[in-house]
């Protein structure tokens, strides 16, 4: 193992705190949990434990996640959340993108007190067309270079993505939203929904199936104005994201 890759290896964090309240954050497929890391600073400071594991195939290179499923990244998350539960009676589960959608499949957790989905996905963009395009390169193509728009580099910032990936690892999370859907009548604990106003990954319709289709009593959609798919480092979204915690944290 490299140096470079050792240091890849060890961007999963967690941040102990000093009451009984954990929150497990769920980074995005192909991104590492470090992008979680200002967001995690932010739930500690109010004093909850905070852990932002590393899903398998990431924090390392493409090529890692060749061969890792779904059921892996879900795996993945139960594990984690059942070693949050050695600090903390009440958890909070949050995650970006593909962490957001295994967020909700994880609500039926009797310890789990709430739900936070940023940028998750049940509906993406032209999402038909998008699982044909992937059918479609899988014939001839293992990876696929990723391709940005102008004006979606000038949001996004400097990122430490993949900046290639397995076709198949783009089907599996495909399937995810697929998944997730059929799940979402299952969800009856308090859910909060973000997504950007421009998020030209996820359709605009996506938070509005995920409201209408669970089962919870409490749920919220908060729209981030102008920002990128992967926003958990925006100031209002932790505060909207504290708030949420602190109004539902005595929920059974």
């Amino acid at each position: 193992m490299t140096p470079e890759i050792e240091q890849r290896n060890n961007r999963q964090f967690f941040l102990s705190g000093n009451n009984d309240v954990g929150v497990l954050l769920l980074h995005g497929w192909s991104s590492p949990p470090e992008e979680l890391l200002p967001l995690g600073k932010y739930l500690n400071a109010l004093g909850y434990t905070v852990f932002a594991p590393m899903f398998r195939g990431h924090g390392t290179r493409p090529e890692d996640l060749l061969g890792i499923s779904r059921q892996d990244w879900i795996e993945d998350a139960k594990k984690s959340l059942e070693e949050l539960k050695n600090c903390s009676s009440r958890i909070f589960v949050g995650g970006i993108s593909m962490g957001g959608n295994i967020s909700m499949l994880l609500s039926e957790d009797a310890a789990v007190a709430g739900i936070v989905v940023m940028g998750a996905s049940v509906k993406f963009r032209f999402h038909i067309l998008v699982k044909l395009a992937l059918f479609l390169m899988g014939l001839t193509k293992t990876y696929r270079k990723k391709m940005f728009p102008p004006w979606v580099k000038k949001t996004m910032g400097k990122r430490d993505a993949y900046s290639y990936y397995p076709v198949g690892s783009a089907k599996e999370v495909m399937k995810l939203a697929d998944e997730t859907w059929k799940y979402l009548p299952r969800i009856t604990k308090p859910i909060l929904i973000m997504q950007s106003t421009i998020d030209h990954i996820v359709s605009k319709r996506s938070p509005e199936a995920i409201f209408k289709g669970a089962g919870s009593e409490v749920k919220e959609i908060f729209w981030v104005k102008d920002k990128y798919h992967v926003f958990a480092g925006e100031e209002s979204v932790h505060e909207k994201i504290g708030e949420f915690i602190q109004k539902n944290i005595n929920t059974k």
